[in-house]
């Protein structure tokens, strides 16, 4: 096998000529930064605000049985005792947020108490198909308030995932409320028809976007294949349309006896398909990265991402929204990875909505995004391969235990080095996890020899793969192998070999080196200072799991060509000659 002794020189000779922008990589690091951060303060916040906290660690992926995590759980399902929720201060925002919570935790354990919070949201729908503060906080002139809608049909729709039954006439009312108070502009104000709060009485884009989410999360309930703008898109190409036809970008009367409002069920009121289309025409005629238009500019990014998820938009306009708003918030993240973009939200609660905004979190949910792909810094910033794969599918309304693959293992690792292009790569690396994950790890054991036949392949994903699989096997023989891909000539691939020693070692922490060597720099660290960082973690790496694989290795190894490579290696990374 051909050794990797200099290949760190050539990753840091990349990376000094690298730029260095909003790439998948800073997107993940950023997260990283941003949930260590939330870990860090997550005990100060209250009520909702931290149950929104908590949230955005699970999605920035601190581990569920983290002590600070697991905390905030324990005092959300302390408002359960007695058999009946007992709401904070923050109401249905509240309930909206800890339903989510508790249903993207464990919706089958947590099912009881989703329950109570489906009933409680459900008692404060108003008679106009809306909600508001329950506790008088507007005029009782009030037909609703966009934003609390909003809370509300998050945690209905969390209760559905769970499989809470809700009475589909909800939906529909909520879908005839946002037709009945649209203005006439096509966008959405605070409190339909009062000059209060934001934009007083206008309609503005943060509930605007709001109104879109939230009228395709009822749409999702009533018919789970039905999306109103693929839909147009449908009868734009069947009818022969111009693809240069700007779609969406000029407000005007749609006739809603349109044979394009079509649904397939006759569940969705036509009207509210004909209400969803010019308020995303509002959306797309107003998009703007920095939203300047509020105090509340943080909770605008999340209501963005969870709105173009749900339509399964990728642009707005010819606006690239995702890859826009990241390079702005990385940009704007500080030194400790906070946020602090709102006038009216503290740091924590800002970063919360940027870690939700950057995780792109109910794409993830709807598996309308693809979770960051192998060799581009991976599911977690850097963090690997999962180990902990969920157990469930979700089809929007509901989840049900995932099956294994049925593949047999030796022919997904043959197809690895056929896969055509990325996405099959993608798709057979996925499988292989899973197979591992769900299957019988037993088989991994008799397919090493195949595993490294693929050591040395030219694609950093596949090593990358292979890497992780080798790891998994818990075999110490094979450790010399993923002690020689710390030195791989990708950061990617080195970090995978880290993770795999901590695992065959039963190390989690390994040495205390951090995972990813770029981790807790700052988004405006220059390219000096990251080649520094990655080539001080590389040398600590290789001499620390170095030390250890000499003091543990199998006797049947001790002095083998592989010891002496290894030795020589570390004298060099030791005293620089």
């Amino acid at each position: 096998m051909q050794r990797n002794i200099g290949s760190a020189f050539v990753l840091i000779a990349l990376f000094s000529s690298a730029s260095f922008g909003a790439s998948p990589q800073e997107v993940t690091r950023s997260i990283n930064r941003g949930a260590s951060y939330l870990k860090s303060v997550v005990d100060k916040a209250h009520g909702g605000k931290k149950t929104l906290i908590a949230l955005a660690m699970m999605k920035g992926n601190i581990p569920k049985n983290d002590p600070a995590f697991q905390a905030v759980v324990k005092e959300v399902l302390e408002k359960f005792e007695g058999g009946k929720y007992k709401p904070g201060g923050e109401h249905l925002y509240e309930a909206g947020v800890e339903a989510t919570l508790l249903a993207d935790l464990d919706p089958v354990k947590y099912k009881p108490q989703i329950q109570l919070l489906a009933d409680y949201i459900l008692g404060h729908q108003m008679a106009t198909g809306g909600w508001d503060y329950p506790t008088g906080g507007h005029p009782k002139e009030s037909v609703g308030d966009t934003s609390v809608m909003q809370y509300a049909c998050l945690g209905l729709w969390a209760a559905s995932r769970a499989g809470v039954e809700i009475d589909q006439k909800v939906w529909v009312d909520i879908l005839d409320w946002h037709v009945k108070y649209q203005n006439k502009d096509g966008g959405f104000a605070y409190i339909p028809g009062l000059q209060i709060g934001d934009g007083n009485g206008e309609s503005t884009i943060n509930m605007s976007v709001n109104a879109v989410g939230s009228m395709h999360i009822a749409m999702l309930q009533l018919n789970p294949t039905f999306l109103p703008f693929e839909t147009e898109l449908k009868a734009e190409k069947d009818s022969g349309a111009e693809e240069e036809t700007k779609r969406f970008g000029i407000l005007e009367t749609v006739k809603i006896d349109d044979p394009q409002m079509k649904t397939d069920s006759a569940r969705i009121p036509a009207a509210s398909v004909a209400s969803v289309r010019r308020v995303f025409s509002f959306v797309t005629n107003r998009f703007r990265v920095e939203n300047k238009e509020t105090g509340w500019a943080a909770y605008y990014y999340y209501s963005l991402e969870r709105m173009a998820a749900l339509a399964n938009v990728k642009q707005i306009g010819s606006r690239d929204w995702f890859n826009e708003c990241a390079d702005f918030l990385i940009q704007k993240q500080k030194d400790d990875g906070s946020w602090s973009v709102s006038r009216n939200f503290a740091a924590d609660v800002d970063t919360a909505f940027a870690v939700l905004f950057l995780t792109r979190s109910t794409g993830r949910l709807l598996k309308r995004v693809d979770t960051p792909k192998f060799g581009d810094g991976l599911l977690a910033g850097g963090r690997g391969l999962p180990d902990d794969l969920t157990d469930v599918d979700f089809n929007g309304r509901s989840v049900k235990m995932k099956e294994p693959p049925t593949e047999p293992l030796d022919i997904l690792l043959a197809s690895l080095s056929k896969t055509g292009g990325l996405e099959n790569l993608d798709a057979v690396q996925e499988q292989i996890v899973e197979q591992v994950q769900l299957g019988n790890r037993e088989d991994l054991i008799g397919q090493v020899d195949q595993l490294l036949k693929l050591i040395d392949h030219p694609d950093p994903g596949i090593r990358q793969t292979v890497v992780w699989a080798l790891g998994r096997t818990g075999n110490m023989n094979l450790a010399q192998h993923l002690i020689d891909k710390l030195s791989d000539e990708n950061l990617y691939v080195m970090i995978e070999a880290r993770n795999a020693l901590c695992w065959i070692s039963r190390k989690p922490l390994g040495f205390g080196f951090p995972e990813d060597p770029l981790q807790d720099l700052s988004s405006k660290a220059t390219d000096e200072q990251k080649k520094a960082a990655i080539s001080l973690w590389h040398k600590n790496l290789v001499l620390t799991w170095g030390d250890w694989y000499l003091k543990n290795r199998p006797f049947e190894d001790r002095g083998d060509a592989f010891e002496a490579e290894l030795r020589q290696k570390m004298e060099k990374l030791k005293y620089g000659f």
